[in-house]
Parts: C-alpha cells; sequence; structure tokens
C-alpha cells in the first residue's frame, strides 16, 4: 500500500508565529484561552508553565497573550487597565477580516459574517461591531431581511465551495452588497492540494483538532471526493481502515504540528 503526504500540511504562518512567541515569552504567561486548536500543542505549552485561562479576570499579573483566533478589542483595552503585559498574537489574516468588518460596519452597511458562530475568531469579529449576523449554512439565510446594504466577511478557515454558495444566495436579499474575501491564502491551498489528492487515493486521513475549523473544513471538502477519517493521533488509527486499499492520502490542519503528522505517516507505513 502506498501513503501520500499533500502538500502545505500543517503549521501555517500565523500558528507557527504564535508558538515561538509564546515560548520566548518568560514570566508569569497566561493565553486567553487555548493558542491554537490542537490538544497536544496545548499540552506541550502547559508543560513549559504558560496556562490557559479563560478569562481576564482569572489574571493578576504577568502577560496575557491573545490568541491566534484573535478577541473583541475591548478586551485587549481591559487587560491593559489591570495593569497587565499584551502580546497579541492574532493571526494577520484574522485581524485583517476584524478590519473589514469594522469598515463595512462604519460605511453604514449590516455587517454579516459567514462562519462559525461559536468559533472564537467569529467571537472576536462581531465583539468588535453591533448587531452583526452570522451565517453558517444556507439556511441561516433567512435572518437576512429588510437590509439594503450588506457587507459580508469570512471566517478565515471557510472552504470557498461554501463561501460562493452563500454568497450567490444572499444577492437575492437585498439591493447592495460588497464582499471581503477574507479566507486566508494558505487555508486556500491546503484545501486545494487536499482535494487533488483525495481525487487520487482510495482513502484520506485528515490529522488535527476535533476543535479545529479549518481541520473540518479539509475533512469536509475530501468526504465529498472520497472515504474520509479524522484523527487527532496516530493512535486512533484503525486496521480495517485499511483493508483492500491501495493508495492512501494524508493532510493536515494548520494547527497541527510536524511531529504528529510524522507519528501518522509512520504508523501507517510500518504497520499497515
Amino acid at each position: 500500500m502506498k501513503a501520500t503526504l499533500a502538500k502545505n500540511s500543517g503549521f501555517c504562518f500565523g500558528v507557527k508565529r504564535a508558538i515561538e512567541e509564546t515560548m520566548k515569552t518568560g514570566g508569569k504567561v497566561y493565553t486567553l484561552g487555548p493558542l491554537i486548536h490542537n490538544p497536544q500543542v496545548i499540552e506541550k505549552l502547559k508543560g513549559e508553565g504558560k496556562k490557559v485561562v479563560k478569562s481576564i479576570n482569572e489574571v493578576d499579573k504577568g502577560t496575557v497573550i491573545i490568541r491566534t483566533h484573535g478577541v473583541p478589542g475591548k478586551v485587549i483595552e481591559r487587560a491593559k487597565k489591570k495593569g497587565l503585559g499584551v502580546l497579541d498574537l492574532t493571526c494577520p489574516f484574522v485581524k485583517k477580516t476584524q478590519d473589514y468588518a469594522k469598515e463595512f460596519f462604519d460605511k453604514g452597511f449590516k455587517v454579516v459574517v459567514v462562519g462559525e458562530k461559536n468559533h472564537p475568531e467569529v467571537k472576536g469579529i462581531v465583539g468588535n461591531i453591533k448587531n452583526s449576523i452570522v451565517i453558517e449554512n444556507l439556511g441561516d439565510i433567512k435572518k437576512i431581511k429588510g437590509y439594503e446594504k450588506i457587507g459580508v466577511v469570512f471566517q478565515t478557515t471557510q472552504s470557498s465551495e461554501r463561501a460562493k454558495e452563500i454568497i450567490t444566495k444572499l444577492r437575492e436579499k437585498c439591493k447592495e452588497i460588497e464582499t471581503a474575501n477574507t479566507i486566508c491564502n494558505a487555508t486556500l491551498e491546503r484545501q486545494k492540494t487536499a482535494k487533488e489528492l483525495a481525487k487520487k487515493v482510495d482513502l484520506m486521513i485528515v490529522v488535527g483538532g476535533y476543535n479545529s475549523g479549518n481541520t473540518k473544513r479539509l475533512v469536509e471538502v475530501c468526504k465529498c471526493i472520497v472515504e474520509t477519517r479524522h484523527i487527532e493521533t496516530e493512535k486512533e488509527l484503525e486496521k480495517e481502515w485499511f483493508e483492500n486499499k491501495k493508495h492512501v492520502g494524508i493532510t493536515a490542519g494548520a494547527s497541527t504540528p510536524g511531529w504528529v503528522i510524522n507519528n501518522v505517516v509512520e504508523r501507517i507505513k510500518n504497520e499497515f
């Protein structure tokens, strides 16, 4: 059986930068929520003394790190007022999305965010503007009623196919619509190469955190093409998945470290 790893698998620029900067930061260090959506990396950071907190209220002194998903600006202001050090490691693509949403709002547009309403990135975007609407799927478009001008931004890890479908339907709901294509290039490239590989194999293995938005998008796009399994580590691989398979493809989300990917590849090659 042949096993092939997709190009553009694993850490993106924003995730790599966040981990490196967090590891370099000394003293009492707290990340406001998990730095990235990967349990193995979070455990490693905890081992280095970097604690995860849910709120600024849990921190009295030290440095608060703003994770890659970003937060509303008022959270950073509150941390500074408490006299805490703040290291903002919001992904540049996420920051750009926040800026576009604010720009639409200031121009008088109803802001629509296409993404997962409970995802921290989306919460960070809508937390900066009033009365925005989050669209998760085509069914949510019924929320759009009576707005003349709509400004649309996308969670950076959305799939391009879903984005196109939603925009097509939104155009029917208002007189004027402006969109900012805020799906990050790394996400698009990762999805593209995963789809290309999925067309050539009998099974796709997608490696990444179960709470990782971009990993879930990879699972979705691959499932449309071939049998697909989502795992976090090599321990979850099951022998029966590989029966009668001649070629297996492997890809990984942007928050999946190289050592986790390598462990998956090695176990597939050595055992299956």
